[in-house]
């Protein structure tokens, strides 16, 4: 007999799963009784192997599957020629990977390396799992989106399938004004608009109940805040 909808269980793969934003958000995708299956992939260089972060989270009193996947660098192996079973059939794909930006990189540096790795992720799962919403954590989010968006039109793929994750910039928003405020933080809702970078950030607060008591002479510091 066909699921229900609510008892469906969705499959969700983290590339990058091993990293500082990866291993937590492994976790919260494991804790989720909505997920049934979870790959965890990441290179094999990793400090900490995937193999160990999905070892730790198969232990969780949850019902979903856990499952590690790796590449070495070295070897050039593409994830769209040696993962298939890592992103085969995948209803959601997060993408906290990338490298930051160090000391002394042009930003022109950041994008190079950063589309590449993007793009590669993005290639598997048009391959294996087309139809999978995609979210990037991969700066400069401003760039690496529309790039990716354009992998997916030249494959047939719908672009609307690939989004930026900005979530940090709503939350940063939301907790300022609760200081200020003393509001309810479940209560402030702050929409934040534009981009992911600088001054493309735009929260605004008018459009919250306690944002808009803030005395406009605080409004541009707190955008930078913010940003």
């Amino acid at each position: 007999s066909k699921m229900a909808p609510s008892d469906r269980k969705f499959k969700v793969c983290i590339c990058g799963g091993a990293g500082g934003i990866g291993q937590p958000l492994s976790m919260l995708m494991a804790m989720d009784d909505r997920v049934g299956e979870l790959s965890v992939y990441d290179l094999t260089v990793s400090a900490v192997p995937a193999e160990g972060v999905a070892t730790d989270l198969a232990h969780l009193n949850m019902g979903s599957r856990v499952r590690a996947f790796g590449l070495d660098p070295k070897s050039g192996d593409k994830p769209k020629d040696k993962l298939k079973e890592c992103f085969y059939d995948a209803d959601l794909v997060l993408i906290p990977a990338g490298v930051p930006r160090k000391p002394g990189m042009d930003r022109s540096d950041l994008l190079k390396i950063n589309l590449g790795i993007a793009k590669d992720l993005v290639e598997a799962c048009a391959k294996f799992c087309p139809g999978a919403i995609i979210g990037l954590i991969v700066n400069p989010v401003n760039s690496v989106v529309p790039a990716m968006c354009e992998v997916y039109r030249r494959h047939g793929l719908d672009p609307k399938k690939i989004v930026g994750v900005t979530t940090l910039d709503v939350v940063r928003a939301n907790k300022f004004v609760h200081e200020i405020t003393g509001a309810k933080i479940s209560d402030v809702h702050v929409p934040v608009i534009g981009g992911h970078a600088g001054a493309s950030i735009l929260p605004l607060f008018s459009q919250d109940a306690a944002g808009a008591t803030i005395p406009k002479e605080k409004i541009a510091d707190l955008d930078k805040r913010v940003q």
